[in-house]
């Protein structure tokens, strides 16, 4: 964490509320380098009980409610430049961000805006110019910056607090609320250079002194711009846009030169009729009016919302493709970085679709989705993290997530389960040692499960509920009771993983201990949980049951003993993917881990209805939260914990994965089953593995470059 880094005590201008800020200053010749730092009021989190342990004490909540997603919009002589900030790792800190707007200055008169939505304080900045002649010169944020109150202009106030369970028609979503612009009131240009201020008010200073500020740890936000796809009117004249895929991304609209009221309706989804589901499955409601003045003025959200199609309504004159824009905001992603192809065109399809999974919904950590609910959740954040990392190379996301996650845990049992495997992978993929030594402690005492073992050497017991997989619709009847299957096999994988990590970390009593542990849980395991008599694992110890999902973790995890392989890839090739998207990255595990290559790709390339050709089918763009609205009828259409299909392409059919922290060793072993010929360039930190397999007479030929570049 960094602290102070615009100055000793900060001055905060813009109070609390929707405010622009502007300050006019004057410059002899354009800077050799300009840098704006800002800061500004931390988020505000809701914890509700279900996220929290028993008995937890932990005031870090995570699901975001007061304030703002953005608390600033940052503009220099009218070219927006940058947006934030970050949500702080720690609960109750600020986040400081630093913009390099060399660019955008000019000599003379020059205008630094800010489009503020402050929670308490405001915004609090400090724009460093480096002349050419090595001289410095800065404009701080003070009372000489000249302030325009626009509440009633963007309204709600951000201070009405919508509740967590949302109301019959739902809310715009975590940290947004739904912006109904007045434009007849708005100051057009306010953020240019000309712009008659003398009406606006002088800011007042307020000064927060002692506050803890954290460093954005990687890359802000990228503002991107994306066009509108198709432009089509229906019968009585409303228009419905296609952006063409799932943005992440407030509009801007010029209105109609007669100016009036426009409805703007947004959503991931069109009904049956054509028009926008704006109150969309996951509750949200993107419904919004708009007053535009005379003359074709240009209205934009300040907030932010995951949506493909919008709804006009009443807009008078022509509407054309010029008129509106979706502005984007994601964390930066190289999408010449990685690449794939194949004999096999749908697997470059869902590898594709995957791909985009991950880089329309980075943003400040892995999440769940972008419209209901924004957290990091544990298990999402696993699964985004493997796909994300076989498709770019940005370990500061991954390793600010892990961070993140560790001081906002959320609710079901196996999820808090997830950290040892996101911090190992983490270090497997970045060699970054120093975290996993910082780390270490913790995760043995937070998250191992080491001490709620019994005689048995099994936990019977767990702190929080237990939940196998999401939807319950996909637990394939799992039953619940004492020493259950499923985390119990998160146990000991955990216990293999920790012997890993402390002989990477050189703690060699550790590792032997963790090795004796794993070797009981495992002997435990199958003594207790195992069904000699079908060959299969029970859902729990006194179960009669014996479900997918028992016997499908015991084999990703390595639990299945050598003489019983067979039998067990009968069983879970014979069930198929009675599993939801998030249980689908563990069947493939178990199935390539089982030597069921033809059975995995068999189950990438279905198109039945649990598969990513059938989301693919739906008009899909990013992975979906379940396989289809019948089994889960609130499920989002941007949901990156869908993209297990895309780590397993790599992980599974290339069989490409390091071995020893940050690559230094790997395994190229692939299973491409009934795959002709596959090849990709995988972004790693050790450089770019270009890698192919071919299948000719019956056996592999397979070749890897290790390169500088994506392109040879």
């Amino acid at each position: 964490m960094e602290k102070n880094c615009v100055s000793e005590e900060y001055k905060f201008i813009g109070g609390y509320g929707n405010s622009l800020n502007r300050k006019v200053f004057t410059i002899d010749s354009k800077p050799q380098k300009a840098v704006l730092q800002i800061t500004a009021d931390a988020h505000t989190y809701a914890k509700k009980s279900w996220m929290q342990p028993p008995g937890g004490s932990s005031d870090a909540g995570n699901w975001l409610l007061g304030g703002s997603f953005l608390k600033y919009r940052i503009f220099v002589n009218g070219s927006a430049v940058g947006a934030g900030p970050f949500r702080a790792i720690k609960t109750g800190n600020m986040v400081c961000h630093k913009f390099d707007v060399t660019e955008f200055l000019q000599t003379g008169e020059n205008v630094l805006g800010v489009f503020s939505r402050g929670e308490k304080y405001g915004f609090s900045c400090q724009l460093t110019m480096t002349m050419i002649d090595g001289s410095e010169q800065t404009v701080i944020s003070d009372r000489s910056w000249k302030y325009f109150n626009v509440n009633d202009i963007y309204s709600p106030v951000c201070w009405f607090r919508q509740s967590i369970s949302q109301d019959f028609k739902g809310g715009a979503g975590p940290g947004e609320w739904s912006e109904h612009i007045d434009g007849t009131r708005f100051p057009d240009n306010w953020n240019n250079v000309g712009f008659d201020d003398s009406s606006w008010a002088d800011n007042l200073e307020q000064t927060c002194s002692g506050v803890e500020v954290e460093a954005a740890g990687m890359d802000n936000y990228q503002l991107q711009r994306v066009a509108p796809k198709t432009i089509s009117s229906l019968p009585d004249g409303r228009i419905v846009v296609d952006f063409g895929r799932e943005v992440f991304a407030g509009l801007e609209v010029t209105g109609p030169e007669a100016g009036g009221d426009v409805e703007i309706r947004l959503s991931e989804n069109l009904q049956s009729d054509g028009t926008v589901q704006f109150v969309m499955r996951t509750f949200n409601c993107y419904q919004e009016v708009w007053k535009f003045r005379r003359g074709g003025q240009k209205l934009a959200h300040f907030g932010l919302r995951m949506f493909r199609y919008v709804e006009i309504v009443d807009y008078s004159g022509e509407f054309t493709a010029d008129k509106i824009t979706a502005v984007t905001c994601n964390t930066p992603f190289i999408d010449s970085d990685s690449s794939l192809s194949s004999s096999e065109k749908d697997l470059e399809k869902i590898w594709q679709l995957c791909k985009n999974s991950i880089q329309y919904t980075n943003i400040d950590s892995y999440v769940d989705c972008l419209s209901r609910e924004r957290i990091a959740y544990e298990a999402d954040s696993y699964i985004n993290m493997l796909t994300a990392l076989c498709v770019e190379r940005n370990l500061p996301l991954a390793k600010r997530t892990i961070l993140y996650q560790l001081e906002h845990p959320t609710w079901p049992c196996e999820w808090k389960l997830f950290m040892i495997p996101l911090v190992y992978e983490y270090l497997m993929q970045s060699g970054d040692l120093q975290l996993a030594e910082e780390l270490y402690g913790r995760l043995i005492d937070n998250f191992s499960c080491h001490q709620l073992r019994d005689k048995l050497a099994l936990v019977p017991d767990f702190p929080q509920r237990i939940i196998v997989d999401w939807p319950e619709s996909q637990r394939d009847g799992y039953q619940f009771g004492e020493y259950c299957t499923v985390p119990n096999a998160f146990v000991y994988y955990n216990f293999q993983l920790l012997a890993k990590l402390a002989h990477y970390l050189g703690k060699d009593a550790d590792c032997r201990q963790w090795k004796v542990l794993s070797a009981e849980h495992a002997a435990a395991f199958n003594r207790e949980l195992f069904d000699p008599a079908r060959h299969l694992y029970k859902d729990c110890r006194n179960s009669e049951h014996c479900s997918l999902h028992a016997s499908m973790f015991a084999a990703a995890f390595g639990l299945v003993p050598e003489h019983e392989k067979e039998f067990i890839g009968e069983f879970l090739v014979g069930k198929g993917m009675a599993c939801s998207v998030y249980g689908a990255q563990f069947l493939l595990e178990a199935l390539f881990k089982l030597n069921r290559s033809k059975d995995a790709v068999e189950l990438i390339l279905s198109n039945s209805d649990h598969s990513w050709l059938n989301m693919l089918a739906q008009g899909a763009t990013v992975t979906c939260e379940a396989w289809s609205v019948k089994d889960k009828a609130n499920m989002s259409a941007a949901h990156p914990w869908g993209s297990a299909a895309g780590n397993q392409i790599v992980r599974g059919i290339l069989g490409l994965r390091p071995t020893k922290p940050g690559w230094e060793d790997y395994v190229f072993e692939p299973q491409p089953g009934q795959i002709k010929q596959i090849s990709a360039v995988v972004p790693t930190v050790r450089g770019y593995f270009h890698v192919s397999a071919r299948q000719n007479g019956g056996q592999i030929e397979k070749t890897l470059e290790i390169l500088d570049s994506p392109v040879k």
